[in-house]
């Protein structure tokens, strides 16, 4: 059986992946480090600079990435599941017929070697 939760984990530690690179980027450490005395007026900039910058724009792009992969890996999960379970029921109407045959066939050898009704 397959892990469905796979892909799910692969998007979450990309994610996390990309907001921790986002976090560290040259543009946010050089933001953390300004002096407490701007930092209201730098904050402001930044938050209204964020999603200019280079760094929001790989963040933007990278997440869609990650998306993209979550949600192809997740139907690929999804369609290999289906195709077991696919096989798994052709498997059981295969028996079921193998079975049916064999009873059928007892039966049918069982009615050719009773004895023929007496007559009155």
């Amino acid at each position: 059986m397959q892990n469905i939760t796979h892909p799910l984990v692969n998007l979450s530690t990309a994610n996390a992946e990309l907001i921790t690179r986002f976090a560290q980027s040259p543009e946010m450490v050089e933001l953390a480090n300004t002096s407490a005395q701007k930092y209201f007026e730098l904050a402001q900039k930044a938050f209204g600079g964020t999603a200019a910058s280079e760094a929001h724009a790989d963040l933007v792009r990278s997440l869609t990435e990650n998306y993209s992969t979550f949600a192809r890996e997740n139907a690929q999960r999804l369609m290999g599941i289906a195709a077991e379970g696919q096989a798994q029921l052709a498997q059981q109407v295969q028996l079921a017929t193998e079975r049916l045959a064999a009873a059928a066939s007892t039966v049918a050898d069982a009615s050719k070697t009773a004895a023929p009704p007496r007559a009155k």
